[in-house]
């Protein structure tokens, strides 16, 4: 069996010059590079929810399978999000599988909060996914870990997204990372960072941090991974992604 490997429309960010994404105009040719899944991101929708439709009808059309990124928290102050609802409506308007949000201020779950969450994930038949930010109070394996294991105690099903460049801006080991949350990760952001005069930043799949070829066998190969970082500039996009691609796909 071979991992599947999706794409992060964020890889596209810098292919024009105000780095906004038309998602509906790329998934012809994320389909002919070979990706079975896109991520599509909420905030390079432009046109709201009749964008949306298109999304959906053209990844069908084009076999894609579609996975709903969302720039937001699952909590804020102890309480679900109150765009909760909505976020779960767009993905089932994408016809997207799976939704990711991060964890935000989570302080455990009463009934209630259980019940409400539960009501939203028997509604629609999307996977919610709990990404670990770039902070270690909502983002560190620990924090992560002691929510999967309230939220099974609730019977909520819930997975994590392994971003594997995030946990080095909280000095945090992603392979120590990787050990520690591997069981309950049901998707993985691959991006990879390096360290500058500036502070971290975002880099190429072999020249950051983080060794990609050692670090993905550790999830077993059922878990899909998507390319998440900026694969260049303007006509280079389209190469780089191609070729980081065939190279993850060699691994």
């Amino acid at each position: 069996m071979h991992r599947e490997i999706g794409l992060n429309t964020l890889a596209y960010m810098h292919s024009s010059a105000d780095n906004k994404v038309e998602q509906k105009e790329i998934l012809k040719e994320i389909k002919e590079m070979g990706f079975p899944i896109v991520e599509v991101r909420r905030e390079y929708i432009l046109s709201g929810k009749t964008e949306m439709k298109e999304i959906a009808k053209q990844a069908s059309d084009y076999g894609l399978k579609v996975f709903y990124s969302v720039p937001a928290e699952l909590f804020t102050a102890g309480e679900l999000n109150e765009q909760l609802a909505s976020y779960f409506e767009e993905a089932s308007l994408l016809n997207a599988v799976q939704l990711k949000l991060t964890l935000g201020e989570f302080r455990g779950f009463t009934d209630k909060l259980a019940e409400e969450l539960r009501e939203l994930l028997t509604a629609f038949s999307v996977h919610l996914t709990i990404e670990n930010d770039q902070s270690a109070e909502k983002g560190s394996p620990a924090v992560l870990m002691g929510f999967i294991a309230e939220a099974r105690k609730a019977s909520l099903e819930i997975g994590l997204t392994f971003d594997t460049g995030n946990f080095v801006y909280i000095d945090s080991d992603p392979f120590v990372a990787a050990k520690e949350m591997r069981e309950a990760v049901t998707y993985i952001h691959i991006k990879n960072v390096a360290e500058t005069d500036e502070g971290i930043v975002l880099s190429g799949l072999e020249s950051g941090l983080v060794d990609m070829r050692r670090l993905l066998p550790l999830f077993p190969e059922s878990v899909p991974a998507s390319i998440e970082y900026p694969c260049g500039i303007g006509d280079e996009v389209t190469k780089t992604i191609s070729a980081d691609y065939k190279k993850i796909r060699s691994w």
